[in-house]
């Protein structure tokens, strides 16, 4: 009976007793004169494995550390929709207690005091692309988080909002309350503005071609008065009146060939301003092919981004517990 007791006291000694040695005293013993002593820790010090239980904590904390500093943190909160455990049954009183014991309401309520509007530069830019110039468009989606991040503060600049009323992050902004509203108020205020330029610019080409038109009708008349003057230089029978006559009939062609002239020029210039019309019809046609292309490989791309983020989630996240309400999971 006492063997026993013996063997039992032995390996609650042992099971107590696992404090791990420093990690110079195996490779110090091991480097003995003593051939029995240097044998008894060769093995011990070449197993580099195991280390003293605060060094392994420092650096599965080092290791935790650097996970957290190269992901972004989000905290999920679980609700327990009903005692029952069946699905798509939500027992309301249930819920509204849990959220209200977990502070979500009040943490929604603080959103709302603070910055309540939150988009990302990409999806604030695309509602608002109408006021971005096609170059402006296609950095807005192939271009970096920077320059997105650029014509967001030019956007919210141009539209008269104060650095007060709004924050921006490296991808989102940040807008107090109503904030959506007044800017789609102040952008349409702003589409308004550059309709008007843009039909101030219209009445001033045409104010042009008017003013082109004015001067064909006025050399069109100094021609009839030419003429006119060639006929009354006819009538006449002296030699005097016949070198009038031949004078006003030269300035009469060369009324006619100025006017030729002209007319040929402005209708060139016509057929080069509309070839010019539609190449820039062309290009921005073109423009337009290619920024939807890349908005569509961009939607791809961060489509396939949330897939292959949604499914690393779930994979370290494993299995849901039974029956978990009200639980915070942290998720990296």
């Amino acid at each position: 009976g006492g063997g026993a007791g013996g063997g039992d006291v032995a390996r609650s000694f042992l099971k107590k007793n696992k404090d791990e040695l420093h990690a110079k005293l195996p490779a110090l013993m091991a480097a003995s004169r003593w051939p029995f002593v240097r044998d008894l820790f060769l093995a011990r010090a070449a197993d580099s494995r195991r280390g003293e239980v605060a060094r392994q904590f420092a650096a599965s904390m080092k290791e935790l550390t650097e996970t957290l500093a190269a992901t972004d943190q989000h905290f999920i909160r679980c609700i327990k929709p009903n005692d029952r455990r069946t699905p798509f049954d939500f027992d309301e009183a249930l819920v509204r207690s849990q959220l209200q014991s977990c502070g979500v309401l009040a943490a929604a309520c603080v959103a709302q005091a603070g910055f309540p509007y939150r988009r990302t530069f990409l999806s604030m830019l695309d509602d608002f692309r109408d006021l971005l110039t096609l170059e402006e468009q296609r950095l807005a989606w192939g271009g970096s988080a920077a320059e997105r991040k650029a014509m967001v503060r030019k956007l919210l600049t141009q539209a008269g909002f104060a650095d007060e009323d709004y924050q921006l992050g490296r991808t989102m902004v940040f807008g107090s309350a109503g904030l959506e509203a007044q800017f789609a108020e102040r952008a349409r205020e702003l589409r308004e503005r550059r309709e008007a330029d843009e039909r101030a610019r219209q009445r001033e080409a045409e104010a042009m071609s008017a003013e082109q038109k004015a001067r064909l009708a006025e050399m069109e008349r100094e021609r009839e008065e030419a003429h006119a003057a060639m006929i009354a230089a006819a009538e006449a029978a002296t030699v005097d009146a016949e070198k009038r006559r031949l004078e006003a009939e030269a300035e009469a062609r060369a009324k006619d060939a100025e006017l030729e002239a002209t007319r040929a020029a402005m209708q060139q210039e016509l057929e080069e301003r509309r070839a010019a019309a539609d190449a820039a019809e062309a290009q921005r046609a073109a423009d337009e092919a290619a920024l939807e292309e890349a908005r569509r490989e961009e939607e791809a791309r961060l489509l396939e981004a949330a897939q292959r983020q949604r499914a690393a989630e779930e994979q370290a996240r494993g299995p849901p517990p039974e029956g978990g309400g009200g639980e915070v999971h942290y998720l990296a």
